[in-house]
């Protein structure tokens, strides 16, 4: 065996799925903006339930008199190293309220 195909053996069978969800990490009712966020580690395989996220962006919003919440873009954020050698990252999804018409 060569030492890449052990190097590539022994990433795989560290690498786990992890299940993650998400959590509120700020809103601003005046502005409808909500934004949600999750952490994972390197060698972690994040599993993340977007409806769940999505859902909970709309209950907020609805809690404020909304009609909903639209998802407007999502940051990947390296908290611990470089972005080409992180050994932390942090995802945030921002979501937007909708107005009634």
């Amino acid at each position: 065996m060569s030492r890449w195909t052990f190097v590539l053996l022994a990433l795989a069978v560290t690498a786990c799925t992890t299940y993650k969800l998400w959590s509120e990490t700020d809103s601003d009712e005046r502005a409808g903006m909500i934004q949600l966020s999750y952490e994972y580690r390197r060698f972690e395989n994040p599993q993340v339930d977007d409806r769940g996220g999505n859902d909970l962006a709309k209950e907020r919003c609805l809690g404020w008199g909304y009609v909903g919440a639209r998802r407007e873009g999502e940051e990947n954020k390296c908290l611990d190293g470089t972005k080409s050698d992180c050994s932390k990252w942090r995802v945030t999804r921002e979501y937007r309220c909708v107005k009634g018409k």
